[in-house]
């Protein structure tokens, strides 16, 4: 999804809400939401998942009930607050989408304690207290267009990658654990049908933004570049900086995983590199010339921290020069040019100790 000029203040939100995080969750008391009735909440979760989940993995059959309804009725409270506080603030038609909508989703859905630990850890008492945009990017982060059974997203062996609504992906391994950018969280149960979906139920909040200590986004992080990169799935822009490194020993992985200069890598997606590969019929990074490779990953890469606000112009556009030698160029919304494509900024301002990470939804190709 594109990213506009409010998008990209907000994402500063991101890194300064979330470098709160301690690094354990405890317990904390709060006054019920006056946004749902209680007598809608008849089953508990564990009631209602004994008697609609479908635990094997196979695709089950459209249920009768939609996704909103299921949620009400299975006392995902916290989830429906904040469909409905974004649909207050922000018009975004979640409630309407997912109780009335017949596009088919694929909702993995945080229970009750998880934005719990969530609101303790951030030192808050309810969603409400946190910015509407950034509530409304996190819910998008938990949708997936169609239906995706269990068998269509927990991987037999590799890990899997999931595109979401937001454009951000997260990664499912064998054991049904997510890793997202920002956090990590287990599927404790699956293939919940709805009649416009399918539900499966998580154990905490999916981040699409890495945590960081009590610094500014724009300040150096703890973690590398390589290190980000590692942790948050991005399997085949590291599988192309080793490539490179094995074939003609540029030193990439060490530049980004060691060294002290600071860069700003504009990081393309795992959908971003499967399209690319469908799109020249190739199966891997491995199948392409390593010195052509070597040249589209320097053309991801700007030397110096280089902030969402010294990339995305106010107006007119704005030349980016990149370690190639060869410039893109960025527009109001984030959209990028590049000579032989374009791409959209979908996550900025990811900190590093190293440098500043953009997430960005295309390859960006140096050739016609």
């Amino acid at each position: 999804m594109k990213t506009n000029n409010l998008k990209l203040k907000k994402l500063g939100m991101y890194v300064l809400l979330f470098a709160a995080l301690p690094l354990a969750f405890v317990s904390c008391e709060r006054e019920d939401s006056d946004n749902i009735d209680s007598n809608s909440s008849e089953l508990n979760i564990v009631e209602t998942l004994e008697t609609i989940s479908n635990t094997s993995n196979r695709a089950p059959s459209p249920g009768t009930s939609p996704i909103a309804g299921i949620a009400v009725n299975a006392g995902f409270n916290e989830l429906v607050n904040a469909l409905v506080y974004v649909d207050q603030e922000l018009n975004a038609g979640l409630v309407n989408l997912f109780s009335t909508g017949t596009n088919q989703y694929t909702v993995f859905a945080p229970t009750d304690d998880a934005f719990e630990a969530l609101y303790t850890a951030l030192g808050v008492n309810g969603i409400n207290e946190l910015p509407a945009e950034l509530v409304l990017d996190v819910l998008k982060y938990h949708v997936v267009g169609g239906r995706r059974a269990a068998n269509s997203v927990v991987p037999p062996v590799k890990s899997r990658t999931i595109t979401t609504l937001l454009g951000a992906t997260f990664s499912v391994n064998k054991d049904a654990v997510i890793t997202a950018i920002g956090s990590t969280s287990s599927i404790t149960a699956a293939n919940i049908s709805a009649s416009n979906g399918i539900i499966h139920v998580i154990d905490q909040v999916l981040l699409p933004i890495v945590p960081d200590s009590d610094k500014p986004a724009n300040a150096p992080g703890t973690n590398s570049i390589a290190t980000i990169a590692v942790n948050a799935n991005f399997t085949e822009l590291v599988a192309a900086l080793s490539y490179v490194d094995q074939e003609l020993n540029a030193g990439l992985v060490n530049l980004f995983a060691n060294g002290t200069n600071q860069y700003t890598v504009f990081a393309p997606t795992n959908q971003a590199f499967e399209n690319l590969y469908s799109a020249l019929n190739i199966e891997e990074i491995s199948d392409l010339p390593a010195t052509l490779v070597l040249d589209v990953l320097k053309y991801h890469v700007v030397e110096g921290r280089r902030a969402s606000n010294s990339v995305v112009p106010k107006v007119n556009t704005r030349s980016i020069n990149t370690l190639l030698g060869v410039p893109f160029t960025v527009n109001s919304q984030g959209g990028i040019t590049a000579i032989g494509n374009s791409a959209s900024i979908t996550t900025a301002n990811i900190s590093a100790s190293n440098g500043i990470i953009h997430v960005i939804d295309a390859v960006l190709l140096p050739i016609q």
